[in-house]
């Protein structure tokens, strides 16, 4: 007969489940302090998205003073993925830029451009073309 200790610790064994962290991953290159960069692009393959939980995946830069990301952010909070640019976490009043659904297997194309005052982000999935001013 066993104890009702060990019973209850295996009954409480059976309802655990595995739970897992966010996982980051970073690329970390720091420019002589006479240089900055001027532009930013590349091609995000759109995954699939799991059935619960919150995503978030988005290629950024982040300056070295840590004074926020300049981002584009693929989003599955709603059960969609969305995408759509914007300056985080420094100044939370500051605007994201407008974005659109996507979906698994999509390529959706970023270009990240640094004009005098001001990146311009621009996201392009086949025809589908949006484009956000956010100051520098």
């Amino acid at each position: 007969m066993r104890s009702p200790l060990a019973l209850l610790l295996a009954a409480l064994a059976y309802l655990c489940t595995t739970a897992h962290a966010a996982t980051w991953y970073f690329l970390r290159y720091n420019l002589p302090s006479t240089q900055s960069f001027l532009s930013f692009s590349g091609t995000l393959a759109i995954p699939k998205l799991p059935r619960a939980g919150t995503y978030y995946l988005w290629p950024g830069l982040q300056p070295t003073d840590n004074s926020g990301v300049y981002q584009n952010v693929l989003d599955g909070r709603s059960g969609t993925w969305w995408i759509g640019s914007g300056w985080c976490c420094s100044n939370p009043s500051l605007p994201w830029g407008s974005g659109f659904n996507t979906v698994q297997g999509d390529s959706v194309k970023f270009e990240n451009v640094r004009g005098a005052s001001a990146w311009t982000s621009t996201l392009t999935k086949g025809t589908e073309v949006v484009t956000n001013k956010f100051p520098d």
